[in-house]
């Protein structure tokens, strides 16, 4: 036996189903005025966007080269994800990289640890 809801019920949830759907359907679009030109001149806008991302990527890459080299050497963290700390570091003058094997005598190296004995090195690099 089904249950029973009186006939007003029923109709009153068919519409407020059919309300929700209509609704439901509208789109941003729909509701305001202009916003279709805005997006016909947005595709526009990010084909030159993309353009100027691919100059700028060529411009980074050729600037974060000459500050390399205008500085030295320089040793950053870069995990290589093998277990082993000692050789968690890499050194770069923009154009060379060595990464050193650090404090090969402690079987157990903490971070700090690794950062002072890349500092040293990197000084050493500088000289």
């Amino acid at each position: 036996m089904e249950p029973y809801l009186p006939m007003n019920l029923r109709i009153a949830v068919v519409f407020a189903a059919l309300a929700f759907a209509v609704t439901a359907c509208t789109s941003y679009s729909d509701v305001q005025p202009g916003y279709q030109e805005h997006l016909d001149s947005r595709d526009d806008y990010e084909q030159s966007e993309e353009a100027l991302a691919a100059e700028g990527d060529y411009y980074a890459d050729q600037q974060l080269a000459e500050d390399f080299a205008a500085s030295g050497w320089r040793c950053f963290w870069d995990p290589t994800m093998n277990d082993d700390w000692h050789d968690d570091y890499q050194c770069s003058d923009g154009v060379n990289y060595d990464r050193p094997y650090l404090i090969p005598d402690d079987s157990f190296v903490e971070r700090w640890e690794l950062d002072a004995a890349a500092a040293d090195y990197e000084a050493i690099l500088n000289q």
